[in-house]
């Protein structure tokens, strides 16, 4: 038996070769992307239909800015469900009730949470990777109307402030 040495040749890549994967790999993520922000969107909307006679309220936000205005709406529960994307909450004109629920479900991104003034908030939150922020001045008054915030976040922001009139 003779020991035979083998040659191997190393296939060098062409810098043109490199970078069309790249690009047709880009072109792939994005239309799967824009893909399922078109699937979330249709979802959110079913989701909002039912918003319209119900003083509990339900939210989908996902992949991009997203802003929520309940001016002049009574409010008794919200659920807002948030995406890799920015979300606020604005109920500083809504008609709250004496106890209103706040249910927060985010996976990277922010919520901004506006309230009247004059409202106590009780706020809730677990989560990994993330921030709790609770801007309302603390009121011993039981007459004002409380704001329970249950926030469940992993990688998002949750900020509760006043909101301006």
């Amino acid at each position: 038996m003779k020991d035979e040495v083998v040659v191997v040749k190393e296939k060098k890549c062409s810098l043109i070769g490199s970078l069309f994967r790249l690009a047709t790999f880009a072109v792939a993520v994005y239309g799967a992307v824009m893909a399922a922000k078109k699937v979330l969107t249709r979802l959110a909307t079913r989701l909002e239909e039912d918003n319209e006679e119900n003083e509990s309220k339900r939210f989908l936000s996902c992949l991009g800015l997203r802003e929520i205005c309940l001016e002049g709406e009574e409010v008794s529960g919200v659920e807002v469900i948030t995406a890799a994307s920015s979300t606020e909450l604005d109920l500083s004109e809504a008609i709250l009730s004496d106890e209103t629920f706040v249910k927060v479900r985010a996976l990277g991104g922010k919520i901004v949470i506006k309230v009247p003034p004059m409202v106590r908030v009780k706020l809730e939150g677990k989560g990994v990777l993330c921030g709790f922020s609770d801007m309302v001045p603390s009121y011993e008054d039981e007459s004002f109307p409380v704001v329970f915030v249950d926030a469940e976040s992993i990688g998002s922001c949750v900020k509760i402030k006043i909101g301006e009139r």
